[in-house]
C-alpha cells in the first residue's frame, strides 16, 4: 500500500509531527534525528529545519507528504514506516 498523509494534527517542540494517514491511523513521526543531521550540515538550506519556529511551518503538499517552503520534503512511505501510533 502506498501511504500518504491526509492531515497534520499537531507539530511539536520535540521535532515530531502527529498526522492522520490514508489508513485512517493517527501516527507520530519523530524527525528529531533527521533534524539533527540537517543542523550539522549547516548549509543554510536544509539546516533551517532545525529552527523550531521554521519546523512548525510545515505543510502538506499535493502528494500527501510533509513539506516546507524551502522545498524540503520526505517520502510519505518512509514517514509512515518510521512513525508510531499516536
Amino acid at each position: 500500500m502506498l501511504h500518504f498523509i491526509k492531515q497534520i494534527k499537531s507539530v511539536n517542540d520535540d521535532f515530531s509531527v502527529v498526522c492522520l494517514f490514508n489508513t485512517n491511523e493517527t501516527r507520530r513521526i519523530d524527525l528529531s534525528a533527521w533534524v539533527e543531521q540537517f543542523r550539522k550540515a549547516n548549509d543554510g538550506w536544509a539546516s533551517r529545519i532545525s529552527d523550531i519556529s521554521y519546523f512548525k511551518k510545515v505543510g502538506l503538499d499535493s502528494y500527501g507528504t510533509l513539506k516546507w517552503d524551502n522545498q524540503l520534503d520526505f517520502c510519505p512511505d518512509v514517514l509512515y514506516e518510521m512513525s508510531k501510533p499516536a
